[in-house]
């Protein structure tokens, strides 16, 4: 009985040997490798940044942050924002706060204080809480500008000029405050045969703001919008009879 007793806790203590050895196997088979994160240096604001002031390279620093964290239009480098010589000017469309990444949509290659480019032109068009989308468009924003008119007893609507940088809006070239603001008046900065045209098109019908999203690209050339494009979604006999106008 005695080395039976033996045999059966010499056979527990193997049995708990090999469990503890493969346990152990098993744990090592499932770690992870490290992962390992790439970091990229980029330009950030080392103080707050008012807009329309020029940029100067002891306004900024240096950070870093993972590589798939960064944004279009950050800057590695100072040449790459000043040039290879330096001397290329930058100015401030809208504000930076104190760390923020310095970022190529919120920066002009012209002062707010009238140093626009030669082929370019400032033009402002009347606003309000409807035709500049509620206080949503600021300055620095990329807008389409629409125009709806009556024609032979309709409404058309159509594209006037598309992808238009808002210079200013009630004279604020800055986007400051986190609540939208509704304006009177949106300045845009356009070609000189584009300002004709918006100036031609205030005279012919209401000019309406259409917000474009940041990663909006290219021209689309929309066509015509007519009252009779609304035929195929309001049609009499689709009115319910008990339906009640309000005016």
């Amino acid at each position: 009985m005695r080395i039976l007793a033996f045999l059966v806790l010499g056979f527990g203590i193997s049995l708990a040997g090999g469990g503890v050895y493969y346990i152990s196997e098993f744990m090592e088979q499932q770690k992870v490798a490290p992962i390992t994160t790439e970091y990229v240096t980029v330009l950030a604001a080392s103080e707050r940044l008012a807009s329309g002031d020029l940029l100067q390279a002891g306004q900024l620093k240096y950070i870093s942050i993972p590589r798939q964290a960064v944004p279009k239009g950050a800057y590695t480098s100072t040449t790459a924002l000043f040039g290879d010589l330096g001397d290329r000017k930058r100015y401030i469309a809208r504000s930076f706060e104190p760390g923020e990444l310095i970022l190529e949509g919120k920066l002009s290659n012209s002062s707010r204080n009238g140093d626009i480019p030669p082929d370019m032109r400032i033009v402002s068009i009347p606003i309000n809480a409807v035709t500049g989308v509620s206080g949503f468009v600021s300055a620095g924003d990329r807008v389409d500008i629409l125009m709806i008119r009556g024609e032979d007893g309709q409404l058309v609507s159509q594209v006037v000029l598309e992808d238009v940088l808002v210079y200013a809006v009630d004279q604020r070239s800055d986007t400051e405050g986190a609540t939208p603001r509704t304006g009177r008046t949106a300045t845009v900065m356009v070609k000189s045969r584009d300002a004709q045209l918006l100036t031609v098109a205030q005279g012919v019908g209401r000019l309406s703001l259409s917000l474009r999203g940041k990663d909006a690209t290219g021209i689309e050339k929309s066509g015509r919008v007519t009252t009779k494009d609304l035929d195929d979604f309001v049609k009499p006999d689709a009115i319910p009879k008990n339906y009640i106008w309000i005016n």
